[in-house]
């Protein structure tokens, strides 16, 4: 197990528990202690947990106060099969937006190296990961705007001037939650404007969610479930949700992105 996985199983553990003891979390990661030590150290540092006496307690109960490196620990798995299912939808030709979500970060990885498209993004993390990515048929587009350094984002009007010369066929953003009520709901009132302008215009909306996400209501309304085409997500929703979204938009389309064994092609399930 890789150390942000074994981090995020960590996070994922306090959250559940409020509190763990190292031996606890050895035995629970199959680590030896002092590799659990190593870990709650750093995230200390990161203003994730507070040590005791043999083990720790959560610091932060809210998903919000985490820095941008700790959320995009969070679930890191689920998030890598979501965005391995939805990088299948982007195609040669094609100008797609990508937000600044941490769940977005592992698309870039699965897109063919083969296709020769254009990405406009608001992210910093994302055009740091492109960077180091060394696709040469991926001309990547910045839009500009107010740094947020809690999400590694670019924001504003300056962005959203910018960002309206461009008209993506494919948008692929993720949210805070989803609820039945509310439908997509966000955390950053700075983005709202300019993430809704750029859904509203894009040609497929592809919402990107791991399943923690439903059920969970954020701060500020982002938009209704007429505002999606796809939602992708590494487990299904309960019955009843699943429902009341299709009641909202009969033509939603809900994919979840299986695990993969090495070496084989990912199933996926299309229940709406």
């Amino acid at each position: 197990m890789l150390a942000f996985e074994r981090k995020s199983r960590v996070i994922q553990y306090l959250e559940q528990n409020g509190k763990a003891g190292v031996t606890e979390l050895a035995t629970l990661l199959n680590v030896v202690p002092e590799t659990i030590r190593r870990d709650l150290r750093e995230l200390e540092k990161q203003g994730v947990l507070t040590r005791t006496h043999g083990g720790a307690l959560l610091k932060n109960k809210k998903e919000a106060d985490f820095p941008y490196e700790i959320r995009a620990m969070k679930n890191s798995l689920e998030k890598d099969r979501i965005c391995r299912r939805a990088a299948r939808f982007i195609e040669d030709g094609d100008l797609i937006f990508i937000d600044s979500s941490s769940t977005l970060l592992h698309l870039l990885k699965y897109i063919d190296r083969n296709s020769r498209l254009t990405i406009l993004t608001n992210s910093l993390e994302i055009i740091h990961t492109y960077a180091n990515h060394s696709n040469e048929n991926i001309t990547m587009i910045c839009t500009g705007g107010v740094f947020n350094k809690y999400n590694m984002s670019l924001s504003g009007a300056i962005a959203s001037q910018y960002a309206a010369n461009f008209f993506p066929n494919k948008a692929f953003v993720s949210c805070h939650g989803i609820s039945p009520e509310y439908g997509f709901t966000d955390g950053n009132l700075h983005e709202l404007g300019f993430k809704r302008d750029i859904i509203n215009k894009t040609g497929k909306a592809f919402f990107l969610v791991d399943h923690t996400k439903f059920g969970k209501l954020g701060p500020i309304h982002l938009g209704d479930f007429n505002i999606c085409d796809v939602i992708i997500t590494d487990q299904a929703p309960p019955e009843d949700f699943r429902l009341q979204m299709m009641q909202s938009n009969p033509n939603l389309e809900l994919i979840i992105a299986k695990q993969e064994a090495a070496g084989e092609t990912s199933p996926e399930c299309t229940c709406l």
